[in-house]
């Protein structure tokens, strides 16, 4: 009866000690499931941290520039969300910026599906025009200003022009047309007179195809009435 006895207590303190170690093997899968999910697993929320190294970069156009990674887990595939402004080779990150000016967003995906974005800023380039300046003294006279560089000469311009003459009471600006390489301004009919002066205009033009700007100084001279 006694062996009957120490045996089964044995037994008992053997299948307890399976039953420990089952638990504590169970709670190490958890803690590291846990911690798992922390740097991505695929198998639970993922609340892991990749970056991108730089958030936002300025790039002149046809020039590169290299984005990197903060945490996250290797590899990485990059992408861009605008071929047209910009892109980027998929395993290094490396960014060369198009001829078109534009932000465009940049994305990073990790080996478990974790993701970032940051921004690159192609900058446009300055557009150059036959002349700098134009001082136009007669009524009505028509002014070519051509673009020289830096413009696409595909699909248009937009032009806007702005007085620089604060509290003027001379209200007839000069108007304009546009074309892929000119813009044409036509004077009003009528000057400004001595009282009102010369007034100084600035031309703001900007090229539809890819971006780029360029200004340049319109001055309407007064008949000196």
């Amino acid at each position: 009866m006694f062996y009957l006895f120490k045996n089964s207590a044995t037994k008992l303190k053997n299948k307890g000690r399976e039953v420990f170690f089952i638990l504590l093997a169970a709670l190490g899968v958890f803690v590291a499931c846990q911690g798992a999910q922390e740097d991505g697993n695929p198998f639970g929320p993922s609340t892991s941290n990749v970056r991108i190294i730089p958030s936002t970069v300025n790039v002149t156009q046809a020039t590169d520039t290299t984005f990197t990674t903060l945490g996250g887990t290797t590899p990485f595939s990059w992408t861009s969300a605008n071929l047209a402004i910009g892109t980027i080779v998929a395993n290094t990150g490396v960014f060369t910026a198009g001829a078109i000016a534009g932000n465009v967003t940049v994305t990073v995906t990790d080996a478990v599906g974790d993701t970032a974005t940051a921004t690159a800023v192609v900058l446009p380039l300055a557009l150059g025009f036959d002349v700098i300046a134009v001082t136009q003294a007669v009524g009505a006279a028509i002014d070519t200003i051509t673009t020289n560089a830096n413009g696409s000469a595909t699909i248009g311009q937009t032009a806007t022009i702005t007085n620089n003459n604060t509290g003027t009471t001379f209200t007839t600006p000069p108007t304009f047309t546009t074309t892929a390489t000119t813009v044409v301004i036509t004077a009003p009919a009528s000057l400004p007179n001595g009282t009102q002066g010369d007034q100084v205009y600035t031309v703001s033009i900007t090229d539809n195809g890819n971006n780029n700007t360029g200004i340049l100084s319109y001055i309407l001279q007064n008949d000196g009435t």
